[in-house]
C-alpha cells in the first residue's frame, strides 16, 4: 500500500507539471523581442570561390549590377561548388560581365538569374505599381517587411545599416543600394511578429496595439507608418497542412500589397517545417501568376551546411558580421540570404525603380 501511495504521489505532480505547461501557453501573438545573436563558423573550412564565367544572354531588359568608381577586383575570385546542384527556374533574368569589371554572376555555384527571378512581365507589372505607388506618395527610399521572427532584425538584412557590421568586398558595387535603402534593413516594423503566420496577417488581434489603430490589421499598419514602395514578403514558417489556405492567403497579401502601391517581393524560406517544401512551391507560382518579383533563396540554401539553418531547423543560424572577403562567409546562411537579399533589392532598384532609358 505504501509503494501504491507513492506512484499515486508521483503521478499527480506528474499531472499538475503537465496542467502547468498547457497554462503557460498561448494562443495570441508574442511581445516582439530581438532575437540573440550567435557567431557562426568557428572552423575554417575549404575556400570558396564565385564563379565569374558564364554563358551570355543578351535578351532585354539586361541587369547590370552598377560598381562604384574606386571599386577594384579583388585580387583573387572566389567560387564554391554547390552541393547539391540547384534546379533550373522557368525564368530568367539576364546579366553580363561589365567590361573591364570582375563582376560574380553567381553565388555559391547558383546563377544570378535562379534566385533573382525578374521576368519581363514582373519588371513591367512592378513599374506599374512603383508608379502607383509614387502617385499614392509612398517613400522609394524605404521597404518594410513581412513575416515572422525570421526576418525580424537581425535576423533578416539588419547588418547593413550598420558599415562596421559588414565588408562587401568584390560585392561593393551593391553599397549604392545600401545607401538607398538606408534606415530599413535594421527597422523593426510592426509587420514582423513572432510566430505570425499566414492567416493572422489580416487578423487585427495581431496588430501592434501601441502603433495601430482600432480595427486596423499588421499589414495596413506598417504600411501606413513606415509608407514603403517595396515589402518583403517572407511566410510559411508557421504554415502547416493547410496548402490551399495558404496560398489563399499569400495571394490575398500580394492583391493587397499591390492595390495600395506598394511592389511586393516575395521570398522563399530555407527550413522544411511544413515537411516538404510545398509552401515555396506555392510562393514560386504565385510569383508567377501575378507576376511579381521572387527572391528564391532557397536555391542558395541548397548549397549551405544544414541549409544555414541553426538547431531549432527554422532560423538561421546569425553572425554579428558579414565579411564577404573571406571564404567562411559563403557558407553562413545568414550572410548568404543577406547577400542575396540585397542583390535582388539592388536589381529593383535599377529595373524598376531607376530604368536606364
Amino acid at each position: 500500500m505504501f509503494i501504491r501511495a507513492i506512484r499515486g504521489f508521483n503521478l499527480g505532480l506528474i499531472a499538475a507539471a503537465f496542467l502547468l505547461l498547457v497554462a503557460c501557453q498561448t494562443d495570441g501573438p508574442a511581445a516582439p523581442t530581438s532575437p540573440a545573436v550567435t557567431l557562426l563558423l568557428t572552423r575554417p573550412l575549404s575556400e570558396p570561390s564565385v564563379s565569374l564565367t558564364a554563358t551570355q544572354p543578351t535578351p532585354t531588359p539586361v541587369y547590370t549590377p552598377i560598381l562604384l568608381a574606386d571599386d577594384v577586383p579583388p585580387p583573387r575570385p572566389q567560387t564554391i561548388t554547390p552541393s547539391p546542384t540547384p534546379s533550373p527556374t522557368r525564368t530568367a533574368f539576364p546579366t553580363r560581365l561589365p567590361t573591364a569589371t570582375l563582376t560574380p554572376l553567381a553565388v555559391n555555384g547558383v546563377p544570378l538569374e535562379q534566385f533573382i527571378i525578374l521576368p519581363p512581365a514582373a519588371i513591367a507589372r512592378s513599374q506599374e505599381i512603383f508608379a502607383q505607388g509614387q502617385s499614392r506618395g509612398r517613400n522609394p527610399n524605404a521597404f518594410s517587411k513581412l513575416g515572422d521572427s525570421t526576418v525580424l532584425n537581425p535576423q533578416l538584412l539588419g547588418l547593413f545599416d550598420n558599415p562596421n557590421r559588414y565588408t562587401l568586398g568584390q560585392f561593393s558595387y551593391l553599397q549604392p543600394t545600401i545607401t538607398h535603402f538606408a534606415g530599413s534593413f535594421a527597422r523593426y516594423g510592426v509587420a514582423a511578429r513572432h510566430g505570425l503566420h499566414s492567416w493572422s496577417v489580416f487578423d487585427p488581434l495581431w496588430a501592434n496595439k501601441e502603433w495601430c489603430e482600432t480595427g486596423e490589421h499588421l499589414l495596413a499598419c506598417e504600411i501606413r507608418l513606415n509608407n514603403p514602395t517595396l515589402i518583403i514578403i517572407r511566410l510559411g514558417s508557421n504554415d502547416a497542412g493547410v496548402p490551399a489556405g495558404f496560398a489563399k492567403n499569400v495571394r490575398d497579401v500580394v492583391e493587397y500589397c499591390q492595390a495600395v502601391g506598394v511592389i511586393p517581393l516575395l521570398a522563399t524560406k530555407a527550413d522544411r517545417f511544413e515537411g516538404d517544401n510545398s509552401n515555396n512551391e506555392i510562393i514560386r507560382q504565385i510569383a508567377a501568376d501575378y507576376a511579381v518579383p521572387l527572391w528564391d533563396f532557397d536555391r542558395v540554401a541548397d548549397t549551405l551546411p544544414n541549409r544555414g539553418l541553426a538547431e531549432d531547423q527554422v532560423h538561421l543560424a546569425t553572425v554579428t558580421y558579414h565579411d564577404y572577403t573571406v571564404p567562411e562567409t559563403f557558407t553562413s546562411g545568414h550572410s548568404m540570404q543577406d547577400l542575396t537579399g540585397l542583390m535582388v533589392l539592388d536589381a529593383i532598384r535599377q529595373l524598376i525603380m531607376a530604368p536606364s532609358p
